[in-house]
């Protein structure tokens, strides 16, 4: 039976940071091994933005604009992105559209945003992508000390949005893709040979129109009752990814001083 599936990717504050294996890029696989990607007749992939941001709206539309073209913008890959204007959802759930929003459907306090990709398992593409950042923290515009800045964290979940996952090496802590945020950090914003590098490996120049680039993985359990747009014409199940699975997604912040 055809079926799609929830992926989970956190950016997340903790007291520590961990040793992890550094790789140039790394893709997102579903359990079949299909890369998650959005197919080609899918662009440009259309967003929006919540219509109660932790900063002034129209700054916060500027800047979402300015992180999907950070990636936009990589001349080696093929997907593009447009607005669609605002949100007035509250919440992640699979309702055929891009959201970008604020609040603290997360999965824990130390989550700074995190980003719900709903997916077939058929092929790995990306069907609805969820984004949300955590009023819990402060945020800024300017890389103001102290407060987390929304271009940074929303340029690494759009990453997370095209299908890349986190990478946690310390030759990897100048990359977008890094794991791991702190406060006043703005490096995410402009994307490392080796994001870019990934990104072309989904979407390659040429990418033809009913094909698309690449797919994540874990255990989980039945959703709630969101309807798939065209419900009608097939049947779908719905798993959301537990972030036990999805521990290592995280960007962590030290402020133990050590």
């Amino acid at each position: 039976m055809k079926s799609r599936f929830l992926w989970v990717s956190a950016m997340v504050v903790t007291l520590s940071l961990l040793a992890q294996v550094s790789h140039a890029y790394k893709l997102e696989y579903d359990g079949s091994g299909h890369n998650l990607h959005w197919g080609a007749r899918n662009f440009p992939v259309s967003y929006k933005v919540t219509s109660t941001p932790p900063v002034p709206l129209e700054a916060f539309r500027q800047i979402a604009a300015q992180s999907f073209g950070a990636w936009q913008e990589v001349t080696s890959a093929s997907i593009t992105f447009q607005s669609a204007g605002i949100t007035h959802v509250k919440e992640p759930a699979f309702d055929g559209e891009n959201s970008i929003i604020t609040g603290e459907k997360v999965s824990g306090a130390d989550v700074v945003g995190q980003s719900y990709i709903f997916y077939s398992t058929d092929d790995g593409r990306i069907l609805d992508v969820d984004i949300v950042l955590n009023t819990s923290y402060p945020w800024s515009t300017d890389g103001s000390p102290g407060k987390m800045d929304v271009q940074n964290a929303l340029t690494h979940e759009i990453g997370h949005l095209c299908g890349l996952d986190d990478l946690y090496g310390k030759e990897d802590s100048e990359k977008t893709m890094y794991g791991y945020i702190d406060f006043g950090e703005i490096k995410k914003r402009t994307l490392d040979p080796d994001d870019a590098a990934g990104l072309a490996a989904i979407y390659p120049v040429g990418l033809p129109e009913d094909s698309g680039g690449g797919g994540g993985g874990g255990c989980g359990t039945i959703s709630p009752t969101s309807s798939p747009p065209h419900s009608g014409s097939v049947n779908f199940l719905w798993i959301f990814i537990l972030m036990a699975i999805l521990g290592a997604r995280r960007l962590f912040l030290n402020t133990s001083g050590k």
